[in-house]
């Protein structure tokens, strides 16, 4: 048993002096604590008792801490003050479940749904946005979406979408070039790709599309490496070029005609975005936000079609 207890048997008394000490009175505490002014007197007395020390003396009608109780004063507020740090936080942990997701991903499907994905958890959801794979290192995250081949051992993955990618660019760089839907691999070899760095990026490629393609095009090394996907995406919206497209993250974008294919699809079976957690770590929450993902991912694939079409 600690020491505190055995002097001090009933911790609550403790809260009571706190109140006192800060508010100079047993009534003006009472009121705080929500409790009756003799319940003060009660718990101070006993409290003066299982101490043996003075904590207050009068001075007319007002109270005042004695040495001691100015001593018991401070470290019971610093005492306070330090819990009252960690429990917010462990009430964090307890209710909030803290999903990591790139960027992309963020904007096309987490965020639209995150109201639904927050009611189907019951629980509040707080987005990590990372980037490359070696910001997952830490533990700071409940779940997550990863590009790959979805073989991590220290993950329990399910497969969301295979990857699935085509040549996209704006309406008016594909007229200007003389770029259709139907346009090959050698089509696209004079045309500006934009490429995005491939470190810790399991992606495909450029140089992988147009091997995956059928072709034995070899690009010479880009002069402008973009480092966020997002970027390269914008830069094809606004025609300066053309973008491997993911066909569950820019659909919606080929489907508003803000970008057209400009080439064949090229599929992985093996690879593409997966639903991953912490070995064994999974509870109600994981499995509802992967059911209701799974639903509109399902829901969401009959508008795939004009991917595989000539558009």
């Amino acid at each position: 048993m600690r020491p505190l207890v055995r002097h001090v048997p009933q911790l609550q008394r403790l809260a009571v002096f706190d109140a006192v000490a800060t508010t100079g009175g047993f009534s003006s505490a009472a009121r705080t604590l929500e409790i009756s002014q003799p319940a003060v007197s009660r718990h101070m007395a006993a409290l003066t008792r299982e101490l043996g020390v003075q904590l207050f003396v009068r001075s007319g009608r007002a109270l005042r801490l004695t040495p001691s109780g100015r001593l018991l004063a401070d470290a019971v507020s610093a005492s306070f003050a330090t819990l009252e740090e960690v429990l917010p936080t462990l009430v964090d942990q307890r209710d909030a479940l803290v999903f990591a997701v790139q960027p992309a991903m963020a904007t096309t499907w987490v965020v639209p749904l995150l109201d639904q994905l927050e009611a189907a958890a019951g629980c509040e959801i707080r987005l990590q946005i990372f980037d490359r794979r070696s910001e997952l290192d830490g533990t700071g995250w409940d779940l997550a979406i990863v590009p790959g081949r979805g073989e991590w051992a220290e993950w329990e993955t399910t497969t969301l979408f295979p990857e699935a990618v085509r040549p996209l660019a704006s309406p008016g760089y594909a007229a200007e070039h003389g770029l259709a839907p139907s346009a090959g691999p050698g089509d696209l070899a004079a045309a500006n790709l934009l490429h995005i760095d491939d470190v810790e990026r399991p992606s495909m490629t450029w140089q992988q599309w147009f091997a995956e393609a059928g072709s034995d095009i070899e690009l010479s090394a880009p002069r402008l490496v973009y480092n966020a996907y997002p970027t390269v995406v914008q830069e094809a919206l606004a025609g300066n070029g053309v973008v491997l497209g993911w066909r569950h993250l820019l659909n919606d974008l080929v489907d508003r005609g803000l970008l057209v294919p400009v080439g064949p699809l090229v599929e992985r079976e093996r690879s593409g975005h997966h639903m991953c957690w912490r070995t064994g770590g999974a509870d109600d929450r994981h499995r509802a936000i992967l059911r209701l993902l799974q639903t509109e991912i399902h829901a969401s694939s009959a508008s795939f079609a004009g991917w595989r079409s000539a558009l």
